[in-house]
């Protein structure tokens, strides 16, 4: 059984982790007024947000394009570390995709879907930003506003100063597909009625095949209106306390222990959070619980893509793991265990699309789950090790 698009991509543009997904998904009666406070609260001090002043936007020119920035972009969704690859490499910082996905600890951890039987093999990449930037010599700052003229004044404004901008946006709204889909982008410049922007991700309704080309691409075009409608429309999924947000990099000290780094990445891949949804391994224990429980009744739909991004996302994090420390015996361990994860997860895929017709096959599903769950969570402790 094969799942729509918009159920496939939206878990898989990988916007949406750990307590955001919760907050959410959980708007209850009863629950609203709870939810929203520490809503508001997870954004404002997990995301660090600064209010865009009129006076700090100077004047600009009516057009302007960046030459210096590479187009990458990928079939598979990674979306988030392309945005922060792209502008590395602007600020001659060599970060390919896969480095950026391990220092943000992006395709490091799973979270639960609150509602739905599936998981979402990402993680929040807000803070993944603010965590990998100074491992690329960057300081991450994010600016917010509820004027749209003066976030189209601040994008112009950034982009004639030389900034590659990176917006969170609803890329439905972009390709004016049927659903909202959360995606990452990065602009490169704009002249009076719009944007020229890299798309990122290269799925089959998108504009753009996978590549990676040299800088000077001219990119594709944006009316400005659509673009504050999609920009807009992410906030609203996420219910965000502000419209608008922009994010840009700016150089700063370089951090170069990795310790953090490794620790943050383990707890993510083992989970163990005592509130909120269920993270890392125990989310997909708890997959595997659901799975053996709903047996013939299991909606495949919700459960498929976030299978198959695991399948991709642990088979590239092996072959990272193997390019970039080699001859570490505890590395070399822990991406085969990736790689049995990967394997495990690609099992219990070809067997729910296939269909479940009785209890034993969800049985053998939700064991190819838990095989997947602890090869997970061993790899998550032998990174803690190496924070140490």
């Amino acid at each position: 059984m094969k799942v729509g698009h918009g159920a496939r991509w939206r878990v898989g543009l990988g916007i949406a982790g750990g307590v955001a997904v919760l907050l959410v998904a959980c708007g209850f009666a009863g629950w609203r007024a709870l939810t929203a406070f520490f809503q508001r609260r997870y954004y404002l001090e997990g995301y660090a947000p600064v209010e865009l002043s009129a006076d700090a936007v100077g004047a600009f020119p009516a057009a302007h394009h960046l030459d210096d920035v590479p187009w990458i972009a990928t079939r598979e969704s990674y979306c988030q570390a392309n945005s922060l690859a792209m502008v590395a490499a602007q600020h001659g910082i060599d970060a390919p995709t896969d480095h950026c996905s391990f220092l943000m600890g992006f395709t490091y951890g799973a979270v639960e879907v609150p509602g739905v039987t599936g998981i979402n093999p990402f993680t929040d990449p807000e803070h993944g930003f603010i965590v990998a930037a100074p491992y690329l010599g960057l300081e991450r700052r994010y600016y917010v506003t509820d004027d749209a003229a003066l976030y189209l004044e601040a994008l112009r404004h950034y982009l004639s100063q030389g900034y590659a901008v990176r917006i969170a946006l609803d890329v439905g709204v972009l390709y004016g597909l049927d659903e909202p889909l959360p995606h990452s982008d990065v602009l490169v410049g704009y002249d009076e009625g719009g944007f020229t922007y890299y798309e990122t991700v290269c799925l089959p309704d998108f504009l753009c095949e996978p590549r990676h080309l040299p800088p000077g691409e001219e990119g594709l075009w944006v009316a400005e209106g659509v673009l504050l409608d999609a920009v807009l429309s992410h906030a609203e999924l996420f219910s965000y306390p502000w419209r608008y947000s922009l994010t840009l990099f700016e150089e700063g000290p370089l951090a170069e222990d990795l310790g953090p780094v490794w620790t943050r990445n383990g707890q993510s891949l083992i989970g163990g959070v005592p509130y909120g949804p269920r993270q890392g391994a125990d989310a997909i224990d708890k997959l595997a619980a659901a799975v053996e429980k709903q047996g013939p009744r299991l909606d495949v739909s919700q459960t498929s893509w976030g299978l198959e991004a695991a399948v991709f996302t642990r088979r590239d994090n092996a072959a990272y793991l193997r390019s970039v420390f080699p001859g570490q015996a505890d590395l070399t361990h822990a991406a085969e265990l990736f790689d049995r994860a990967a394997e495990a997860y690609a099992q219990a895929l070809s067997a729910l699309q296939e269909g479940i017709a009785e209890r034993t096959e969800a049985g053998q599903v939700a064991a190819w789950l838990r095989e997947a769950a602890a090869a997970e969570r061993e790899a998550g402790q032998v990174f803690l090790a190496q924070g140490r």
